[in-house]
């Protein structure tokens, strides 16, 4: 490779502007075109092919509950007298439902009050929307014209309205204040290395033009494929740090060149050897993000091959951008200042000290990376949730309002779908659905079974027939037992006064009983609907935690066992599914997975490593010291984001379960980028092992001249990794933080310690392989 790569840069250095043109028409390509198609993310996550994903057809065939549909919760709160039952305030979340009803694209608009869905304490209530879209195509002027109807609610006294749903409430902003922080950082640091402001803009621009031509691709396949909107995200983040990170290490190399070759020359040197590192490092990435298509969700693919995109565009840039740029401002570009003697001579204390002491530097690492792991075995996995968002999201807000006035269960219900003995008569499958649902509502950690509406009893309740008869029946009572109290006080039948006193005090009495009789006869004797075929029932439990209490978790669990003990027994079984059921089935599903490409990963890597470096000790030292970072990442990110330490310094709302497909793609990214700087370092150490023979020679050149770069690249990627810690998605938040803890562990102890310490201790073994001869 390194012949071609050596070729690509001297043609690079003498046809720039013909360089320069294709990387122009290729952005305004893809320019124009997203212009014309636009972005279609998703916001929401779709895992197919499990229990609680896989019913949710029954759901829409039986029960006609589309759970694609897009939905939207109006939470209102008042702290007056009455609350939400005032008679302003009422009639005004009234008529915003009537006129929700008649806007085009919404299915149905839940009344709040015949569902008798009133906190009660009376200041709490909510308005469930449904609208005809799938959430992902429920555009942003949809969901004002809802937040529209309700300005009048909002603007009465002491209201409070907030809003949540499986639309996107707000709306994704990829923003730029990360990249943009972190971009600085990564010039001023660049800075430092080069003392040169042109130098050091030269991999900025590099990256730039990657990230813009891979994030803009990623983009225009929305168009055509479901794309989640996190994988932007984590497209960009990954895109600007490697982006940032290879164009680094080929400007470096070419420095070094410059002292005893042509600008030309050397640039044909730096693509052959940097450039064939990028080359190797950016595949083992691809290959590694690429890999989470093998797990089976839809949007860990989804994430995967928009990283995988954004990191091919990052290394086309450094290999065929950057080299015409470097041509093009060759003149200010100076050589690097320090050559191997210099470096030989003057190693440094921290690397005489690997050098000389490589027992104790390396045990000092494993110890600290082992002490950060060891919080990992407290670290518990779930879904994102709306409780760890921040105070000041309409989203939390809902969430927090609907916990404190119907418990944090509201926010997660269970939805059980019983799938009937076809055996059995409608008799007898109405007496197992009662002993099924009386079982699960005893569950400890259930609150309620949802009562399900008579809405045949609702109906005939409504018809003017049935109010008439209820009328007259009220009156008559009322002057039964105004007449009763007369013959009882002989003054109240002389005073029309009194009667008219008790007339209406009997009256509203009566009023309240018939209500509270026809709330009884409104609800279903049997706590579940049944589909009209009867194969099928369905019910909804809301538990007393919510989707991240351990104590859900457990419900779950319980309902899932004693399903399989049922089906034996009554030839019936329950499947699960709602938030809480997605994440178990999920969580299970990642478990099994993960291993699994964790392994094919390493393999692979180990594969491609062992026959770059010609070497067996080598791979496997970089694969075990991964495995130490990793644990360390896992460990520290536990204590940050679930145990919620430093929180108002990270800006973590409240500790959350780590996410569960974070590990997956962790792991994926981290072990990608890990094997960056191996190849970076190794690879210098053993170009000047394969010069000299003398181990101790090559590992003090390898520390000395790729060390700086790679603190530097390690610092860079940490300062972008850190700066989408920022962002008030906890996705993103989760992912920025993990990664930016990994770099540091991997790069600063096991790369530039343990490894060259490993590669000392090991001595001339590190280089046996077959073919190779005697060094």
């Amino acid at each position: 490779m390194n012949n071609p790569l050596r070729r690509l840069g001297q043609w690079s250095y003498r046809n720039k502007f013909k360089s320069l043109l294709i990387w122009v028409l290729i952005l305004i390509t893809f320019i124009i075109s997203i212009s014309q198609l636009g972005t279609h993310y998703n916001q929401n996550f779709t895992i197919k092919g499990l229990p609680s994903t896989d019913v949710q057809s029954t759901l829409k065939k039986e029960f006609h509950q589309d759970s694609d549909a897009g939905t939207m919760k109006v939470v209102i709160k008042n702290n007056q007298q009455n609350g939400v039952n005032q008679k302003q305030l009422k009639s005004q979340i009234n008529a915003a439902i009537q006129k929700l009803r008649t806007q085009s694209g919404i299915k149905s608009v839940q009344d709040p009050y015949s569902n008798q869905l009133v906190s009660k304490d009376q200041s709490t209530t909510y308005v469930s929307v449904t609208f005809e879209k799938s959430a992902k195509l429920v555009s942003q002027s949809q969901i004002k014209a809802v937040e529209k109807e309700f300005k009048a609610v909002r603007d009465h006294a002491q209201t409070k309205v907030a809003y949540d749903g499986t639309v996107q409430i707000t709306p994704f902003e990829i923003g730029g204040t990360s990249e943009i922080i972190g971009i600085v950082i990564a010039f001023i640091l660049l800075l430092i290395l080069f003392r040169s402001f042109i130098t050091a803009g030269l991999p900025i621009i590099s990256a730039i033009v990657g990230l813009l031509s891979g994030v803009l691709l990623v983009s225009i396949g929305t168009s055509f494929f479901t794309i989640v909107n996190v994988a932007q995200t984590l497209a960009t983040m990954l895109s600007l740090a490697v982006g940032i990170d290879y164009a680094l290490f080929i400007v470096h190399r070419y420095r070094d060149e410059l002292q005893t070759h042509s600008p030309e020359s050397a640039l044909g040197i730096a693509l052959a050897t940097a450039g064939s590192s990028v080359l190797f490092a950016g595949v083992t990435v691809i290959i590694a993000v690429s890999g989470l298509s093998i797990i089976g969700m839809d949007f860990l693919t989804q994430m995967g091959l928009a990283a995988a995109i954004a990191v091919a565009f990052a290394i086309l840039s450094a290999l065929t951008f950057l080299p015409a740029v470097i041509a093009l401002l060759s003149k200010f570009i100076k050589p690097a200042q320090n050559n191997v003697k210099t470096t030989v001579n003057n190693p440094g204390v921290l690397i005489q000290s690997i050098v000389n002491h490589p027992i104790m530097a390396s045990l000092i690492s494993i110890i600290v990376l082992v002490g950060m792991a060891l919080p990992v075995k407290n670290m518990r996995l779930g879904m994102p949730y709306n409780g760890s968002l921040p105070a000041d999201n309409t989203q939390r807000q809902a969430y927090d309002i609907l916990s404190d006035q119907f418990g944090e269960g509201i926010n997660a219900p269970l939805i059980g779908v019983i799938k009937l003995n076809q055996n059995q008569s409608k008799t007898e499958q109405q007496r197992t659905i009662k002993q099924i649902t009386n079982q699960v509502k005893q569950m400890n950690g259930a609150k309620e079974i949802v009562p399900v509406i008579n809405r045949k009893a609702v109906a005939e309740m409504k018809q003017p027939g049935y109010q008439a008869k209820l009328k007259a029946q009220i009156t008559q009572e009322v002057q039964a037992k105004v007449q009763a109290a007369a013959k009882k006080d002989p003054t109240i039948a002389i005073n029309q006064q009194k009667q008219q006193l008790l007339a209406k005090q009997y009256g509203n009495a009566l009023k309240k009983q018939a209500q509270a009789n026809a709330a009884k006869k409104a609800i279903s004797s049997i706590p579940a609907q049944i589909s009209s075929n009867h194969k099928y029932a369905m019910f909804i439990l809301i538990p007393k935690r919510g989707a991240e209490a351990v104590q859900t978790e457990r419900l779950t669990h319980r309902i899932n066992s004693y399903s399989k003990s049922i089906q034996k027994t009554k030839g019936t079984k329950i499947i699960l599914t709602g938030n809480n059921a997605i994440n178990i089935d999920t969580t299970n599903k990642l478990n099994g997975a993960t291993p699994i490409f964790a392994g094919i990963v390493i393999v692979l890597a180990f594969v491609l490593l062992m026959f770059m470096f010609k070497s067996f000790l080598i791979p496997l030292v970089a694969m075990l010291g991964f495995g130490l970072s990793l644990l360390a990442s896992f460990g520290l990110t536990t204590l940050t984001i679930q145990e919620g330490m430093f929180k108002s310094l990270l800006g973590i709302s409240k500790g959350a379960p780590i996410l569960s497909f974070l590990p997956v793609i962790f792991i994926g990214i981290l072990f990608g980028l890990a094997m960056d700087y191996e190849v970076f370092m190794v690879s210098r150490t053993r170009e000047e092992y394969l010069k000299t023979g003398d181990n101790n020679h090559a590992i003090t050149v390898g520390l000395k001249s790729s060390g700086p770069v790679i603190v530097t690249a390690a610092l860079i990627m940490i300062a972008v990794f850190g700066s989408f810690a920022l962002s008030d998605n906890v996705t993103i938040k989760s992912l920025g933080l993990s990664l930016a803890f990994g770099i540091f562990f991997d790069a600063f102890l096991v790369r530039l310690i343990i490894v060259p310490s490993m590669i000392k201790l090991f001595g001339k073994a590190n280089w046996i392989f077959p073919g190779q001869g005697k060094k």
